[in-house]
């Protein structure tokens, strides 16, 4: 590779890394919500970077600019994370759209640059379609969508067996939990719940790691079959870089509002146990934020199922 290309790619990369630094800063300061702008938009842009910084010689070969936005969106990342601006949370779930529409972007102002005649002057004012799209974004109202997450699972145990382990999940150990895709992205693993009354009322004491701390107060009680509660939780437990603002639990973004357990019996010493969660979301791209919502709190209560599953079952055993 040519001294001459790999000088303008590092100029590209660099270049795009401060650009997308600039626009998060500008979308922090100015834009209330999770921003289109920000997580649709700024990706097609960091990958014309690199194009507009090239000749149309080094425009030729095409697979590095191709590859390139995934250098800046990985660089900028990092960054990101290490210097406490974006959590490992937000950053994985927003990782897909930059890496897929910076190449998109790379390959379109790539197309458009080799045809065009001359040297392309306008192309660079499209560093600034970010902005336009967040000053649309700011005459937007969010609208709140409820959603619920139902996950079940079948447990080989009698049926008062597993309404013991479902009522009180005490001193959880590490041991009992297998590894889940919630636990790579930064999320704490649950260490006890503990139900002080058993009747509608009643309050289960929720732990999990770095000190987060949360009720759920039962609002219906079927004995034997399952029950309902509202979750109410301290924000005051959870430290900022454990969840940021966009993720926080009662935040302006994203709510977990309410939750229920039933059993239902599907044979002899085998049941059937769903686990359900309530959830609010209140962004710009409700759309995306669900699809995440779902999957997080489906791989957390499957989690949570796991551990009353093998507590039940190995009662059994015995």
């Amino acid at each position: 590779m040519a001294k001459s290309r790999i000088k303008t790619l590092l100029i590209g990369l660099t270049i795009g890394v401060l650009y997308a630094f600039i626009i998060m800063l500008i979308v922090t300061h100015y834009h209330q919500n999770v921003s289109i702008a920000y997580i649709f938009i700024l990706p097609l842009i960091l990958g014309a970077i690199p194009v507009l910084f090239s000749t149309k010689e080094q425009l030729k070969s095409y697979k590095t600019y191709l590859i390139l936005p995934w250098g800046i969106t990985m660089t900028f990342f990092f960054l990101a994370w290490a210097f406490g601006f974006e959590g490992m949370i937000c950053l994985t779930i927003i990782v897909a759209p930059f890496l897929a529409l910076g190449t998109v972007g790379a390959f379109i102002y790539r197309l458009i640059k080799l045809k065009n005649s001359g040297k392309g002057t306008k192309l660079y004012f499209s560093l600034l379609v970010p902005l336009g799209f967040l000053l649309l974004e700011n005459n937007i109202k969010p609208e709140n969508q409820i959603h619920t997450v139902k996950t079940s699972i079948e447990i080989s145990a009698d049926k008062s067996i597993v309404w013991e382990n479902i009522k009180n999940v005490k001193n959880i150990n590490p041991n009992e939990i297998k590894p889940h895709f919630i636990h790579l992205i930064g999320i704490p693993k649950p260490l006890d719940g503990e139900l002080d009354k058993e009747h509608i009322g009643g309050v289960r004491s929720i732990t999990w790691e770095k000190g987060i701390l949360f009720e759920e107060k039962i609002k219906s009680w079927k004995e034997g079959y399952g029950f309902t509660y509202d979750i109410n939780v301290d924000p005051n437990s959870i430290p900022p870089s454990t969840l940021d603002e966009h993720v926080m639990i009662g935040g302006r973004y994203f709510d977990v509002i309410e939750g229920g357990y039933k059993i239902k019996n599907t044979g002899f010493n085998t049941n059937l146990v769903t686990l359900s969660c309530t959830y609010r979301i209140t962004t710009n791209l409700n759309f995306y934020s669900k699809w995440w919502a779902d999957f997080i709190l489906e791989d957390f209560n499957e989690m949570i199922l796991e551990v009353i599953k093998k507590r039940s079952e190995s009662i059994t055993k015995k």
